[in-house]
């Protein structure tokens, strides 16, 4: 069967060529091989995964951690993240689940034991071994209070639960946003995690946004890089009013991008997809955080040594950690395109990019002070 690279490019493992199997997965060789039992005991990072397909009949279960989470999964090499990740158990049941909403709101890693029926996974798929539930039990849960308030409100909607628990940290947004434990009574429902991971990116985004518009623009022109697991990243924030463009190149292939002008994209990033609300949002905190106003474009090229798509966290804390060292500043935009001349190959993101195109050809007003 011929699969078309470009297809691949904008597919990074959702098997739309319409394969059973990845063949950039069976790549990955090293994995530690378990011998697992059908009643297994181990705690949840805590992570309950909701599957997307055949959508809203999904499955859904904690992730256990048969060898326990690395504290900081970014300091990992590649390989070893990989690892960590082939030996998780991703537990499926479609009954009974609506028991198990206590756990998905505890703020701890819960300890779980389970009796499997049948695995359907192997210890060799990096994403994990894919198991189904008989019977599963749990310890003690640590559910603030304010959480229950919040999931016993009749009146409040799911993004503005969702904005006050922040605070208790990205993943847990996801976590109670997905296991439809927040919201009207009414609209509660469960969300793919995919799907959920996306929807708080947006909910922080637009909030955010709302704060950051108004202000001041950025003085110079920035400049930040930063490289992880043979991912490039070269991030520009450019004084201007809003403005958002992150584009992707993977290997020598196509360069693909999205982009948004003066508000927040309403339509889906259909090429870029989960990957540019991840970025975007870091790159809102940042503005918020310097109290400034700036347009934006990221830069992502990938290496051949990235054969395992992990997930948009990665690009989150990248763009992140990028976004807390120092920057190079430039006066204007041909200076800092002077710079940009001596990276990659400028001239061929250059003509891809709807944003430069925009601002450049757009004189500022203080030019004319």
């Amino acid at each position: 069967m011929f699969i078309d690279s470009k297809l691949c490019i904008r597919c990074k493992g959702k098997l739309l060529c319409g394969l059973k199997h990845c063949p950039l997965y069976n790549r990955i060789k090293k994995f530690k091989e378990l011998k697992l039992k059908k009643e297994v005991e181990a705690p949840s990072p805590p992570n309950f995964l909701i599957s997307w397909k055949n959508y809203p009949r999904v499955a859904i279960g904690p992730n256990l951690a048969l060898n326990g989470m690395p504290k900081d999964a970014y300091g990992l090499t590649l390989e070893e993240f990989v690892g960590v990740r082939a030996n998780q158990l991703r537990t499926f049941q479609m009954k009974g689940i609506r028991t198990k909403e206590e756990t998905a709101l505890s703020v701890k890693p819960v300890d779980f034991d389970v009796k499997l029926k049948s695995i359907t996974g192997q210890s060799s798929d990096p994403r994990g071994i894919i198991a189904s539930i008989e019977k599963i039990t749990h310890g003690d849960v640590k559910v603030p209070g304010k959480i229950y308030s919040l999931v016993d409100n009749y009146d409040i909607k799911t993004k503005d639960a969702l904005l006050k628990i922040k605070n208790y940290g990205f993943e847990y947004m996801v976590q109670t946003l997905s296991t439809g434990n927040l919201g009207i009574p009414t609209q509660k429902k469960l969300v793919p995690t995919r799907w959920a991971i996306t929807a708080v990116d947006s909910i922080l985004a637009k909030d955010y946004f709302v704060k950051i518009r108004s202000k001041p623009q950025l003085q110079n022109f920035e400049l930040y890089q930063i490289e992880h697991w043979d991912n490039h990243f070269l991030i520009i924030l450019l004084p201007w009013g809003w403005a958002f463009e992150m584009m992707e190149r993977w290997f020598e292939g196509e360069i693909i991008h999205d982009n948004e002008y003066g508000q927040l994209k309403k339509k889906y990033a259909t090429n870029i997809t989960g990957a540019y609300y991840a970025t975007r949002l870091e790159v809102l905190k940042h503005l918020n955080k310097k109290n400034k106003l700036a347009a934006c474009i990221i830069l992502r090229q990938i290496g051949d040594k990235y054969i395992y798509p992990v997930g948009v966290w990665h690009l989150r804390e990248a763009v992140e950690k990028a976004l807390q060292l120092k920057p190079e500043k430039y006066n204007s935009l041909s200076d800092l395109e002077l710079r940009l001349k001596t990276v990659w190959k400028w001239d061929e993101w250059k003509k891809k990019s709807t944003v430069w195109s925009q601002i450049s050809k757009q004189a500022r007003l203080i030019e004319f002070t």
